[in-house]
């Protein structure tokens, strides 16, 4: 006989088990996002690519950009994690992202997995030039790589041009560019159109700022662990 507490028991165990199975499917959904800024370039931006192997998402991320052909590559941290076992399997993805003008910038699991440095170099081995708190010339003007900070305090800034940072909470701190490219945040939990989730302050998609920049918040290109609920990855191009 189905008793009551058994009936919630099992109610309970499909709730959850259908809550997991969606959340696993959407690691594997991957979606191309357009934002036109009339810079005259195609730019690819990959935010936190969480690369542990080169699984069926990050080939399908080479599918999309052999595709699309960017003139430039921009990474917006996150590359690795602390379940990034083996360096070499990064170093032979990294020279698969190929692209004119390659630039980017660090997240807080570079830092918290102690690889930010053999990650450095990697990139640097490949043409990725490494801004950290810096800008330098590119073909579509200035580029600036603002570097993560883990009290997520950032100080005012005003700069020209494009911005690529990890974590969106700096677009708090930046008034002037033309645009900030962010991520981190995994596009939070969203559903119904209201945010039930984020760790930042901006969650997912475009904002338009008070100073008049635009914030483009990446719902990123991997996870540490195999669960996404209601994010399908992303992969952002800016033309």
């Amino acid at each position: 006989m189905l008793t009551r507490r058994r009936f919630i028991l099992i109610s309970s165990l499909i709730v959850a088990g259908t809550f997991l199975s969606v959340g696993y499917v959407t690691t594997t959904d991957l979606e191309v996002t357009r934002i036109k800024l009339g810079i005259g370039r195609k730019i690819a931006f990959l935010a936190d690519l969480h690369i542990h192997g080169i699984d069926g998402v990050k080939n399908k991320v080479l599918s999309i950009l052999a595709k699309e052909q960017p003139d430039t590559i921009l990474l917006g941290g996150d590359t690795v994690d602390a379940f990034t076992l083996d360096m070499n399997l990064v170093s032979k993805y990294v020279s698969m992202l190929e692209a004119k003008e390659k630039f980017a910038v660090m997240g807080n699991h570079e830092y918290w997995s102690g690889k930010a440095g053999d990650l450095a170099r990697i990139l640097k081995d490949n043409r990725f030039i490494v801004l950290k708190d810096a800008s330098t010339q590119a073909s579509f003007g200035k580029v600036w790589g603002l570097d993560w900070r883990d009290d997520r305090k950032y100080p005012e800034r005003r700069l020209e041009g494009l911005v690529i940072v990890h974590d969106p909470n700096a677009a708090l701190s930046v008034s002037g560019a033309r645009a900030i490219l962010a991520g981190h945040t995994h596009g939070g939990v969203v559903i119904a159109g209201q945010s039930i989730y984020s760790n930042s302050v901006y969650v997912r998609g475009l904002y338009e700022l008070k100073d008049g920049n635009i914030l483009y918040v990446s719902r990123g290109l991997g996870q540490m662990f195999p669960f996404r609920y209601t994010s399908p990855l992303e992969l952002v191009i800016v033309e």
